[in-house]
């Protein structure tokens, strides 16, 4: 899987990582905990699930998600770049969507945003999630947050 890939990477290169998860559920950083040694490249992970907890434990801010919505490349990246400097990692990775299959009130389709964010670039995302089940939603997410970071790295 490409979480190993990723993890041997950020061995090679000493480099750390910290997740902001919302509609992932912890699913992202679980992928590359299940690796031995993982305590050398992570650095922490935070699940903020509902908009206040993005705000409280992810210092985003209300106007930020108010104007442009809780699931939004905006808010991604505030999570990203929050998340990364609150743990001192090397890389922030903020996920935030709609896996449905019913929608949040201040979203109008299935969707994913995803930002990484190191000291040198912020990098955003966005997956159409409209045909896919839940879990294939969280799935393929997951699959292409390891898939981008490989490939940034």
């Amino acid at each position: 899987m490409s979480s190993k890939k990723l993890f041997k990477k950020l061995v090679e290169k000493g480099l750390t990582i910290a997740f902001a998860e919302s509609m992932t559920g912890g699913r992202v950083t679980y992928e590359l905990i299940k690796n031995p040694g993982s305590s050398k490249v992570i650095q922490g992970s935070v699940i903020a699930y509902s908009n206040e907890q993005k705000h409280k434990l992810l210092n985003v801010s209300l106007d930020i998600i108010i104007q442009h919505t809780s699931v939004s490349r905006e808010v991604a990246t505030e999570m990203a770049i929050n998340i990364k400097n609150m743990m001192n990692a090397s890389i922030g990775v903020g996920i935030t969507g709609n896996a449905g299959p019913s929608l949040q009130h201040d979203t109008h389709k299935k969707e994913v945003f995803v930002a990484i964010a190191t000291n040198t670039v912020v990098e955003t995302y966005h997956i159409d999630l409209h045909s896919y089940t839940r879990l294939k939603s969280i799935q393929k997410t997951n699959h292409f947050i390891y898939e981008k970071l490989n490939q940034l790295l």
